[in-house]
């Protein structure tokens, strides 16, 4: 049986939701708000910045495209300090060489 909030969905403005569902409803439209609710709802959950759960994707994408000299434009393209670039690459290094 179909839940009652989907009868009232094509009804539903912006303005009916609660202020922090504006916010989830803003960018991914006002059913698909209404659906987390659903799913998520009385729960306590983090939703964790993107930057941290790619930040090995993207770690080992710059080792990859890393030629040996292209410090400064690697920072550029991902919006790094040439130093972090530099730490990145290095720690590849450290990470494949045995501890002994």
């Amino acid at each position: 049986m179909e839940s009652w909030v989907y009868k009232i969905m094509p009804q539903l403005t912006m303005e009916d939701l609660p202020e922090g569902y504006r916010v989830v409803a803003d960018i991914v439209g006002i059913e698909n708000a209404v659906k987390l609710s659903e799913h998520l709802g009385g729960l306590p959950f983090y939703f964790p910045q993107i930057d941290g759960l790619l930040r090995r994707k993207r770690d080992a994408a710059i080792r990859k495209e890393f030629n040996g000299s292209n410090y400064r434009d690697l920072a550029r393209k991902y919006n790094l300090t040439e130093r972090w670039i530099r730490e990145i690459v290095d720690s590849s290094t450290h990470e494949q060489s045995p501890l002994f």
